[in-house]
């Protein structure tokens, strides 16, 4: 499988209007599960910033690569660690599972933020390698010495997936069981650029979202009445 700028700008075209799509679904029924509409288009300009990446590799344009791979990075090392416990957080219903997430979501920040930062600060931290018609993003973390690579993957995806696959809305844990086998796959057959090929992936297994809000989600009674003076 190849990847490409092409196919970034592709799926971010999809994802972009399915978000603000969800947004609009969401704010309709009801407000609590906004976090949750605003996923697709959240890696809809994930996939936006990797086609940056992609067009500055093809051009040897060394602005667009730092630029477009740290927004990128900012998504898949800090955003989505807070942001998954979180939409499941504001639209739990069960306390203890609220509470939970709430707990994930706090650590996930500050875990993401361990892992972003630093490169910032660091601009030698991160190399870039378009490799088998894939990205590496080649990093160096501020974990890679007390620990291994591998806890330090193993805690994320423990921090993403966890939430998700406890929460009490089955159509989210079926979404969370979609991230973790995307997971699973991209390590062990894209390993070389796992960030990248994982990311691809559930930005798209994210389009599962509209129908969650279409089908699944029910208006709420103060929502039910906007509605019908909208129509």
């Amino acid at each position: 499988m190849c990847f490409s700028a092409t196919a970034s700008f592709a799926a971010s075209a999809l994802l972009v209007p399915s978000g603000i799509y969800c947004i609009k679904t969401a704010l309709a029924k009801d407000p609590e599960y906004l976090p949750l509409a605003f996923t697709p288009l959240a890696f809809g300009i994930q996939q936006a910033l990797e086609g940056v990446v992609w067009l500055g590799i093809n051009s040897n344009n060394f602005h667009d690569i730092d630029i477009g791979s740290l927004g990128f990075l900012f998504f898949s090392h800090w955003f989505w660690l807070f942001w998954m416990p979180f939409l499941v957080w504001a639209s739990e219903r069960n306390q203890k599972i609220k509470h939970v997430c709430l707990m994930f979501a706090i650590l996930g920040f500050v875990y993401g933020a361990l892992l972003y930062l630093p490169l910032i600060a660091n601009s030698n931290w991160l190399e870039i390698d378009a490799s088998s018609c894939s990205i590496a993003y080649r990093t160096k973390l501020i974990f890679d010495f007390p620990m291994y690579r591998e806890v330090a993957s193993i805690i994320y995806a423990l921090i993403v997936a966890v939430p998700l696959l406890i929460a009490s809305n089955q159509n989210i844990n079926t979404f969370g069981a979609f991230i973790l086998l995307s997971m699973l796959f991209s390590q062990v057959i894209f390993y070389y650029a796992f960030i990248s090929v994982w990311c691809f992936f559930a930005a798209l297994l994210s389009i599962y979202i509209v129908y969650i809000l279409e089908r699944e989600v029910k208006p709420v009674s103060g929502n039910m009445l906007g509605m019908e003076q909208e129509q």
